[in-house]
């Protein structure tokens, strides 16, 4: 007879493989009611991973999903499995996953106190433990564009990665953490994009670093593995996108053109070629070919926004990105009820669209300044007690600079589908 973890390590495969090729009501119909099926098994520690586990991956595929709700119940649920199970590593998986959904929510329904409070309560397991909460709680922080809590998340996330020996990180490929501690380097290299004194160079390591950790974790067959290893795959494709917006920032149009191919390629391959994701990373694609526009134009012609090829290439692969995305067209009125969790990045997008259509010539302008107030509309001026950032201000930035290199300082990141910025 089967164990409860065998028993969940086949339902999160079948349910991987299904959705993986777009058979997601195959996927829902195993993962929904998992935690059922296993709790028949009985009450025994073993059991209460299991269910932890399983929990983590639909909590991580409902999110995918845009299903806030449906995502935050698997990632509750998942933790009181993994405090039933008394299992360290499965609550350090579980509560980096709850922290990461509520840093998406509005203040009003999670307020910082509650995101920390999701983080730290799972920092209890060692240096992985710590790493992995760390990490969480940085990425979180730059979600909710909280600067000075990031630079202080990643100070101590940094202190506990560097205190992992090598048989400690190799371990944790293997744990139901490891996908956290892929995403914990990752947001490190984050921060030192983000931040004025970092270093673009140092970043790139760590995105290399996260993709190589990423990797190991999608390819484990253990037990402890099974739900990170879902995750982890997704974290690839970030990690590719990363890199492609680090290139594409030093002006290294080269690399930043392979990466961004990889991360459409790979966000493709997840499972739904139509998923806001990919309309990421096609934008990103987009402004690698700005950027080579901008390599072969005068002094002259990127002061005045000029035209060139590459700008009208990456117009047409803006127009195919903002079509997949959550507001495929200008936003007009700002009395609609906006999809708090999805407008950030489409307010990005659209201004990052405008600046492109200005640069095409006097003609777009009223187009291009279209896209621009639709944008406003999508990110306005959230701060408050003197947090955050000026969203108006950014996307005007985006808007009326070409290119990443000469805009504000704002980069995308997929597993939080956000815009993050520590200041524009």
């Amino acid at each position: 007879m089967e164990t409860a973890l065998e028993d969940a390590k086949s339902m999160i495969e079948y349910a991987r493989a299904r959705w993986r090729v777009g058979a997601r009501g195959d996927a829902r119909g195993v993962l929904e009611h998992a935690s059922v099926a296993l709790r028949r098994r009985g009450e025994e520690p073993a059991t209460s991973s299991a269910i932890a586990r399983a929990r983590t991956a639909w909590a991580h595929l409902a999110r995918e999903r845009g299903e806030r709700g449906t995502a935050r119940d698997a990632a509750r649920d998942a933790r009181d499995a993994a405090r039933e199970s008394g299992a360290p590593e499965d609550g350090a998986s579980a509560d980096a996953m709850w922290t990461l959904l509520e840093a998406r929510e509005e203040a009003k329904e999670a307020t910082w106190a509650d995101v920390v409070e999701g983080a730290r309560r799972g920092a209890g397991g060692g240096a992985g433990g710590r790493c992995a909460a760390a990490g969480a709680e940085t990425l979180a922080a730059l979600t909710r564009r909280r600067a000075r809590d990031a630079l202080e998340a990643a100070e101590t996330c940094e202190i506990a990665l560097r205190g992992m020996s090598s048989e400690e990180l190799r371990e944790a490929k293997d744990a139901p953490h490891g996908w956290a501690i892929a995403s914990a380097m990752k947001a490190l290299g984050h921060v030192e994009r983000l931040t004025p004194s970092g270093s673009s160079e140092r970043a790139l390591e760590l995105y290399e670093r996260a993709a190589e950790y990423a990797k190991d974790v999608a390819l484990s067959e253990h037990p402890g593995a099974m739900a990170s290893r879902m995750i982890a795959e997704d974290l690839q494709a970030d990690c590719a996108l990363a890199r492609a917006q680090a290139y594409a920032a030093l002006g290294d149009v080269e690399n930043a053109e392979t990466f961004a191919a990889r991360a459409v390629s790979a966000a493709e391959a997840l499972g739904d070629e139509k998923h806001p994701r990919v309309g990421a990373a096609i934008a990103v694609s987009g402004d690698v070919y700005v950027a080579k526009a901008l390599r072969s134009m005068s002094n002259d012609e990127k002061t005045s926004l000029g035209d060139g090829a590459g700008v009208m290439f990456a117009e047409g692969l803006y127009k195919s990105a903002i079509k997949l995305m959550h507001y495929p067209h200008v936003v007009e009125d700002g009395k609609i009820v906006l999809d708090y969790e999805a407008r950030h990045l489409c307010a990005l997008l659209h201004a990052r669209y405008s600046s492109i259509l200005r640069a095409s010539g006097g003609q777009r302008e009223r187009e291009a300044n279209a896209w621009l107030e639709s944008a406003k509309i999508l990110w306005p001026d959230e701060r408050g007690d003197d947090e955050g950032v000026d969203g108006v201000d950014i996307v005007t930035k985006a808007a009326t600079k070409l290119g990443v290199k000469h805009g504000p300082s704002v980069l995308i990141d997929l597993q939080q589908m956000a815009p993050l910025t520590m200041g524009a």
